[in-house]
């Protein structure tokens, strides 16, 4: 029988912080952790630096710079076809190092996988300003302005990303790779106060190549947009706010259009990455990690990206169910809709519609972001998942073992990690894995999840299929 799998999150930081020895067996030691999810390449706080909202009691109790970009070496002969070759993180302490390849034979010795990670995120924050060209791959908005994010029909964009997937396959004795689904289309874009993209000349090309009216559906999204811009300053349309939303939707049914063909687009660059890393090396595992907007609280995101379809280009799911701040962050996510299209209503009848139409089934609006989610939510979007995927490939819930903290909410203790770890095996996950990154995470809290799963009778064991490590001159 297969090692139950204990994935955990861990950013090069933990690594200079602490060193590989002590991350490694402190995670073995208290959590039964055999797979380790290192965020390869990142411009995100959350996978690759230190805590925001207080130190724990393990690393360097101080901030960290965090520009972001690759915490492995590149090999020049895989980028050949690529614009950018060399994307290091610029930061002082990560300078000339190869933390991919130093991790992995730490690692091995002690039985653990190494799967690189990369979390292709949503957040208009994140921005690689220290690679050369990546500005040409940005998406154009429905103004015909440069946005925040890569297009994901930019050839350049692409080629890029399959050259560092098959730098890592190729270079290194790995176990798979772990890929991050945080991307939304135009009109949720819209929706959260962002812009509606993408209307490049390769999207325009392709299509119109599929029928799709861009012009039109541009058109609409600048309709749209002054719309919801209009109720947020103030404005009051006479047959209220979501009918005259869905007015705008019915007058441009290219919205919709182009919201599919931008998602379709999105999940195929998603099948390219399965099938580029299958044909690399069958024995790669391909593991998808899917939003918690996505998995929980937009139905927009849950209607577009089914688990049923993600079967074709995973083998293996990871759904994040983080319960403890899902009250506050489910709070501050309705409160966009509350304040535009659903302000028909008042934010608790609202907030009772969204439950009915999402699954859930949690504290009331005025007690929510201090109670956080239910520990039987994480084993309800759990067992939806494995019932979802109909046990074609295993899912290993993504639970929260030191999340950063919002001002309105609560912080995560080891009662509260056992519960996640136990709700997820009563969903019906064959594994878990540790989130968001071991450098927030409380020792507790880390013991917390080996405590749960002795109690459970599980012992995950090490992985002794593993790969030899072999030399490889670039290292």
């Amino acid at each position: 029988m297969p090692a139950t799998f204990v994935g955990c999150q861990v950013g090069a930081i933990s690594f200079v912080d602490e060193g590989y020895a002590a991350v490694l067996d402190s995670l073995v030691e208290r959590a039964q952790v055999n797979a380790i999810l290192f965020s390869a390449i990142s411009w995100s706080r959350g996978n690759a630096g230190r805590s925001t909202t207080g130190f724990p009691d393990h690393g360097v109790a101080e901030p960290d710079v965090l520009e972001g970009g690759a915490f492995y070496q590149t090999h020049e002969r895989y980028f050949s076809r690529s614009p950018m070759h060399r994307f290091p993180a610029p930061e002082p302490y990560y300078a000339g190092r190869d933390f991919l390849g130093e991790l992995i034979p730490e690692a091995q010795a002690r039985g653990v996988g190494v799967y690189p990670y990369y979390c292709e995120t949503a957040g208009a924050g994140h921005r690689p300003v220290s690679i050369s060209n990546f500005a040409h791959y940005l998406e154009i908005d429905h103004r015909g302005r440069k946005a925040s994010r890569p297009c994901v029909n930019h050839p350049d964009y692409r080629t890029w990303i399959y050259a560092i997937i098959d730098d890592w396959c190729s270079s290194y004795p790995i176990d798979g790779i772990v890929w991050g689904i945080e991307r939304r289309g135009a009109l949720l874009n819209l929706l959260w106060g962002d812009t509606a993209s993408c209307f490049c000349p390769h999207c325009a090309a392709k299509a119109h190549r599929q029928n799709v009216d861009v012009m039109r559906a541009r058109e609409g999204y600048v309709k749209l947009d002054d719309y919801l811009n209009g109720i947020r300053n103030g404005a009051t349309p006479g047959d209220g706010y979501f009918v005259e939303f869905l007015r705008v939707l019915m007058e441009y049914p290219e919205i919709f259009v182009f919201e599919k063909f931008w998602r379709e687009s999105h999940s195929e660059m998603h099948r390219e990455i399965y099938g580029l890393v299958k044909w690399l090396d069958p024995k790669h595992k391909v593991g998808m990690h899917v939003w918690q907007v996505t998995n929980t609280y937009s139905a927009l995101l849950k209607a577009q990206y089914p688990y049923t379809e993600m079967v074709h280009y995973a083998d293996s799911l990871k759904p994040v169910v983080f319960h403890t701040p899902a009250g506050s962050r489910f709070t501050n996510y309705t409160a966009k809709l509350h304040e535009t299209i659903l302000k028909d209503g008042d934010r608790d009848t609202n907030l009772a519609f969204l439950y009915g139409i999402l699954g859930l089934d949690e504290a009331p609006l005025a007690e929510l972001a201090k109670t956080g989610f239910s520990g039987s939510y994480i084993t309800r979007e759990t067992a939806r998942a494995v019932d979802g995927v109909g046990g074609k490939i295993p899912v290993y819930p993504g639970i929260n073992i030191g999340v950063e903290v919002s001002p309105n909410g609560r912080d995560i203790n080891p009662p509260d990690v056992k519960e996640a770890v136990k709700a997820s095996f009563a969903g019906g996950a064959t594994g878990i894995s540790l989130s968001r990154n071991y450098s927030e995470a409380r020792l507790d809290n880390v013991a917390a999840v080996g405590e749960a799963l002795r109690e459970l009778g599980i012992e995950a064991g090490r992985d002794t299929g593993r790969r030899e490590v072999t030399a490889h001159a670039d290292w």
